[in-house]
């Protein structure tokens, strides 16, 4: 595996921004034209089974497919030393996961604004037929200039092409993997992600994934079985609007879920408008050597309010915790009877 400063193809490597178990993603520039860049390596890629490279060559050939805002651009894909590596935007703001992790929930309108953007990522992948498969918070990066970009496109299905993986096989991350997925149906489409997105919508304002469980036998039974609580019962200022959307995205069958992801980025777009500006919220980062900024003059785009947002949330009690303590003291206390 390549180290800092080394060249990959026409890159020359800055620092690792992540590693996994199949590679690393290193920062770099380009030697010639200086533009900068994020470089994925595979692992010795002569090692790792032919249907984790498929997989990688499948990601890179479905990306230069797909030209659009909200999606990570990638640039260019090659050999270094027997191993493959592709050069792609580098998009330097972290993800909606990280987000997630520091604030617990979002504002309804924060959430909103996040999946208009990412629905209008899917319906342009959808249009071209590509499936993402493996939707999630971790997967959607945040731009400086207040654009949510959707990638890691690794599990990515084309429709207009030949299946890489067997029939039936199940892939994906299992607290947004709608039932379809779940049960390997062959016969698939962009609405999958639909499903996968209002896991998220609902993740973002609830705090919690509408289905939960100790084991992924637990989850799938959820998934399938199992109705989401409703987001305007679970947060108070949640419009029942918003709430029935993202049921709608949660229904078990495919065909009982908006048909387009832009009718959804549509339909948030116009519950937003009708929104009070007054009522709006924006959070300013300050720091002891800055003042506020000004919002008459300079309002935070998205990414500056996601990772703005105040104090953390208080994340939910764990009552679980809770009832272990409890559980002890009581012992603690029949003990000192007995004595």
């Amino acid at each position: 595996m390549p180290t800092t400063a080394e060249m990959v193809g026409p890159y020359v490597l800055g620092r690792c921004l992540g590693r996994g178990g199949f590679g690393a993603v290193f920062e770099a520039h380009h030697q010639d034209t200086k533009q900068r860049a994020a470089v994925k390596i595979l692992h010795g890629t002569k090692e790792l089974e032919p249907e984790v490279q498929r997989r990688f060559v499948r990601e890179v050939a479905l990306l230069k497919k797909l030209d659009h805002k909200n999606i990570v651009r990638v640039y260019e894909a090659g050999l270094h030393e027997g191993s493959i590596y592709c050069a792609m935007e580098l998009v330097e703001c972290g993800t909606l996961k990280e987000v997630l992790m520091s604030r617990y929930r979002l504002p309804w309108r924060e959430a909103a604004e996040v999946t208009a953007q990412v629905c209008h990522a899917l319906a342009h992948a959808h249009e071209r037929g590509c499936v993402h498969r493996d939707l999630k918070p971790a997967n959607l990066y945040l731009s400086e200039n207040g654009l949510v970009k959707l990638g890691d496109l690794g599990l990515a299905r084309d429709l207009n092409d030949s299946r890489l993986t067997m029939a039936g096989q199940t892939v994906g991350t299992w607290r947004y993997m709608p039932p379809e997925q779940i049960t390997g149906q062959d016969d698939i489409d962009g609405r999958l992600d639909i499903y996968a997105m209002g896991c998220i919508l609902f993740e973002m304002i609830a705090g919690h994934v509408p289905f939960d469980g100790p084991s992924f036998a637990a989850i799938f039974d959820q998934h399938l079985e199992s109705a989401p609580a409703r987001l305007d019962v679970l947060v108070k200022d949640c419009p029942t609007e918003l709430a029935d959307l993202v049921d709608k995205m949660l229904a078990k069958k495919p065909e009982d879920r908006p048909a387009d992801a832009n009718l959804i980025a549509e339909a948030l777009e116009s519950l937003l408008a009708g929104t009070s500006n007054a009522s709006r919220l924006i959070y300013v980062k300050q720091t002891p050597t800055e003042s506020a900024i000004d919002s008459s003059t300079a309002v935070p785009n998205l990414t500056q309010r996601l990772q703005s947002g105040g104090l953390p949330e208080k994340s939910p009690p764990n009552w679980k915790m809770f009832g272990i303590i409890a559980a002890i003291l009581a012992a603690i206390g029949l003990f000192a009877a007995l004595k």
